[in-house]
């Protein structure tokens, strides 16, 4: 009888830590949903177009080693 016991306390246990891991995806989910579309990429201003090549790639800024910060990204 004991080890009848034992053994549903175990399955009431194992049933329990699944549904409270359950609860929390579903709480979690709901507080912070995805977006339904994806942003799509903006297009890059005149200024942070590349060069069209040449020499003078230092001049129009399409050299540069990296890419300038965009405003608002956190």
């Amino acid at each position: 009888m004991d080890r009848a016991l034992g053994l549903l306390l175990l399955a009431v246990y194992i049933v329990a830590i699944v549904g409270l891991a359950a609860l929390v995806t579903f709480v979690v989910i709901k507080l912070f949903p995805t977006e339904r579309t994806p942003r799509k990429p903006r297009e890059p201003e005149a200024s942070e177009r590349p060069s069209s090549g040449g020499a003078d790639r230092g001049a129009t800024g399409g050299g540069r080693l990296y890419r300038r910060a965009k405003r608002g990204a956190a």
